[in-house]
């Protein structure tokens, strides 16, 4: 008996050696060298980002130059703190080396707190800071926005961007657009001005009284178009993607609903729209929760539905 039991603790030390040194695949080309979407989407990177050993989160985070991913799931293999729960979240990327996109690995600036939350990365603008949420002591309150900044092609020790973006609630990481401003959403949706790596001027927003925003939105570059996750009567799930846009009076036009191509029977939140402006991506609760992507040409067809309303 005692035999048998080794040589099955051997097998299985074997086999998952096995899983965690299989070689990569060679992935060259934009976007992890993946086959570009259409209208239709489609699970982003599967086995790779949507890995079905883990449960994504957040929304996936483009650098500027397309030469780095990141994202966040939750894992077992970093247990938390409280005995109550099994895992947390943690910033995973992928990089392009000499033309090769390198296999993904845990972020650098998470690995001095792993017993808490770390996810929502979001690149600045210029790329050079990179922001996310995490729970940490020097926090205000509950999950706080920190930084990263990139010196010599390497991010810096996390930095708490304090108030008045965080405060003793939950803030989740910013969506930054061209005009100088950042919005930030949880229970309410909040305007910043971003000017010089600072935030200001908080302003209270609605995009319209008939929807309440979930989770963080997509503001285009230039305000056009705004794009979120609301849970409202009529749609095809729990949480669904709308989308508003501006109209001639610079105003945000009615939200529609961003179709059943779209949305499904599970909840669809995260949006985010690549920074060359060819894909959407956002996140999907499937069984195990996962990435989608699709061309942004889905935009122009909405926008003309939203005109003929």
């Amino acid at each position: 008996m005692e035999k048998i039991l080794f040589l099955l603790l051997l097998g299985l030390n074997n086999l998952i050696y096995a899983q965690e040194n299989q070689e990569f695949p060679v992935l060259k080309g934009e976007y992890l060298g993946q086959k570009p979407p259409g209208i239709i989407p489609e699970v982003f990177a599967p086995g790779i980002v949507s890995d079905t050993s883990l449960w994504e989160h957040c929304q996936v985070a483009v650098s500027p130059r397309g030469d780095e991913i990141y994202w966040s799931a939750w894992t077992p293999k970093y247990p938390p703190l409280d005995p109550k729960y099994t895992e947390t979240e943690q910033i995973f990327y992928s990089k392009l080396e000499n033309g090769t996109w390198t296999k993904p690995a845990l972020a650098e600036f998470v690995k001095d707190f792993l017993t808490t939350y770390n996810g929502g990365p979001v690149f600045s603008l210029d790329g050079n800071k990179l922001f996310f949420y995490s729970l940490r002591p020097d926090g205000l309150g509950d999950l706080d926005t920190y930084y990263v900044e990139k010196t010599d092609g390497k991010w810096s020790k996390p930095i708490n961007v304090g108030k008045p973006y965080n405060s003793a609630g939950t803030d989740l990481t910013p969506a930054f657009n061209a005009q100088g401003s950042a919005y930030k959403n949880f229970q309410n949706t909040i305007k910043y001005k971003y000017e010089n790596g600072v935030f200001s001027n908080p302003d209270t927003i609605v995009i319209n009284k008939d929807f309440s925003l979930r989770f963080p939105p997509y503001v285009s570059p230039n305000e056009s178009y705004i794009i979120f996750s609301a849970n409202k009567a009529g749609g095809f799930g729990s949480l669904d993607l709308y989308i508003s846009f501006k109209n001639s009076k610079n105003q945000w036009g009615y939200p529609i609903n961003m179709g059943d191509k779209i949305n499904t029977s599970e909840a669809e939140r995260f949006p985010v729209v690549s920074p060359d402006g060819k894909y959407l991506f956002f996140l999907r609760h499937t069984e195990t929760q996962d990435f989608f992507w699709l061309s942004t040409a889905i935009l122009d067809v909405l926008k003309k539905q939203s005109i003929d309303k």
